[in-house]
């Protein structure tokens, strides 16, 4: 048979050992080295993998972390008709869910794989051409079990107090707090109504001017601020608690509204008997909803949005890295990281404390990310250097999947993921937000 082995450049001692043992038994192998200077790299690897007959995945921490590993392995996945799969996973790394569909091999170590595969490939020999190992299985079953799983290692975590929660706009959700778009329209309107109350079809929208100008949050960020010059802190204070009815008018948020979400943060940030509780929290939301949700039920913590803060050994720290605008109470320096050049300027500066805070959390504890899109290209960096740093601290993040209901749907599945895992995230994936909740209440139970 024609074989193609699938792996990282660091596995390649494991790769020599698998390929000359199956060259031993008759088996072809695809050879890297015998690609000729001046072919096409591309189109030889492309054409070995359409003639093969079985592609073998060595699947290791080394091979999440090959961006060309992983892209080789997965358009196989997706283009494969009649090869057939065998994912061979290495220890504890977890098998990226493009791959959930595939029954797979799972070894302790790297000495293992040769002989875990050549005891397939005999069985598949042996079989009438129905083998189940090298088939597509019922996925659901398996990524329950991976989520079980990294649900246990954030359980130790959390009882070892190394366990930061990263908190993004989608944990407020829920809450009625408006999305950044209709915070900036909100702040448009007031600024252009002059006093006056204006009918919904002098209103504007964030959609329609989002149709129409699809960066305006970033101009409308900076133009306002212009504009309100020191009324701007307040007034962003103010359009904050507001929410969006029906009608595009703007009423308070109910400040006793406890959603599951703020529910769920409460009982992770409770201090356990057998352990500690949160380590930490980081958000990027200016809002003070998970204070209030604390205050409720009594636990201590302290907000610190900016350098020179200090806080009780006991107080659970929420670091406000984008700045913080509690409701109903002035604090003087919001610090708020709010329009573009402000963005910028925390970008460029290595030392700020919201960097520094944000790449020692990444580089010594395990975090835990909810409501976030990663696509903030600040954070991007600071995890990559964090993730460069330290590659034996890997972070989680919980994320709505889309149904995979077009080859679209998966394919952008699988790129997230490629694209987490090269950040240092293993990817918690959930059918809906409104499953969140639960999965952080199973962390702090």
């Amino acid at each position: 048979m024609k074989i193609f082995i699938s792996h990282s450049s660091k596995d390649e001692d494991s790769y020599i050992e698998l390929a000359n043992s199956l060259r031993e038994q008759g088996h072809t192998v695809f050879n890297a080295v015998d690609i000729n200077i001046g072919e096409n790299w591309v189109e030889k690897v492309k054409k070995a993998l359409n003639e093969s007959d079985i592609l073998i995945a060595i699947i290791t921490d080394n091979f999440l972390d090959s961006s060309w590993a992983q892209a080789e392995l997965s358009s196989a996945v997706f283009g494969a008709t009649n090869m057939r799969i065998l994912p061979v996973v290495v220890g504890d790394v977890f098998v990226p869910s493009f791959l959930a569909g595939f029954l797979y091999r799972k070894v302790k170590t790297k000495g293992e794989i040769t002989a875990a595969v050549l005891s397939e490939i005999a069985q598949l020999d042996n079989a009438e051409d129905n083998y189940t190992l090298f088939q597509k299985s019922e996925p659901i079953s398996r990524e329950e079990n991976n989520i079980e799983e990294k649900i246990g290692l954030l359980k130790k975590a959390l009882i070892d107090n190394q366990l930061t929660l990263v908190c993004g706009a989608g944990v407020s959700r829920d809450s009625s707090i408006p999305t950044w778009n209709e915070l900036l329209v909100s702040i448009l309107n007031e600024v252009y109504s002059n006093g006056r109350d204006l009918n919904t079809e002098n209103k504007v929208t964030a959609e329609s001017l989002l149709s129409l100008m699809p960066q305006s949050n970033l101009i409308l960020g900076k133009y306002l601020k212009i504009i309100l010059k020191d009324d701007f802190n307040k007034i962003l204070q103010k359009h904050l608690y507001l929410y969006h009815n029906q009608f595009y008018e703007f009423e308070p948020i109910n400040p006793n509204l406890e959603t599951n979400m703020m529910k769920a943060i409460v009982e992770l940030s409770r201090p356990k008997r057998k352990g500690k509780q949160l380590e930490s929290i980081i958000t990027f939301n200016f809002d003070d909803l998970i204070e209030g949700a604390l205050s409720k039920h009594n636990i201590e913590h302290t907000s610190i949005w900016k350098e020179g803060q200090e806080y009780e050994v006991d107080a659970l720290p929420i670091f406000h890295v984008h700045g913080f605008l509690p409701n109903k109470r002035d604090i003087g320096e919001p610090n708020l990281v709010f329009s573009e050049e402000s963005y910028h300027s925390q970008f460029i500066d290595p030392y700020s404390w919201s960097n520094l805070i944000q790449l020692n959390t990444f580089s010594t504890n395990i975090c835990l990310f909810v409501g976030l899109s990663l696509s903030d290209p600040n954070l991007r960096r600071l995890l990559d250097i964090s993730w460069r740093r330290n590659q034996r601290c890997k972070h989680y993040i919980i994320m709505k999947k889309t149904p995979p209901k077009s080859r679209t749907a998966e394919i952008s599945t699988m790129l997230f993921e490629q694209d987490a895992n090269s950040l240092g995230l293993n990817v918690i994936w959930c059918s809906d937000f409104s499953e969140i909740p639960d999965i952080l209440l199973k962390i702090a139970k």
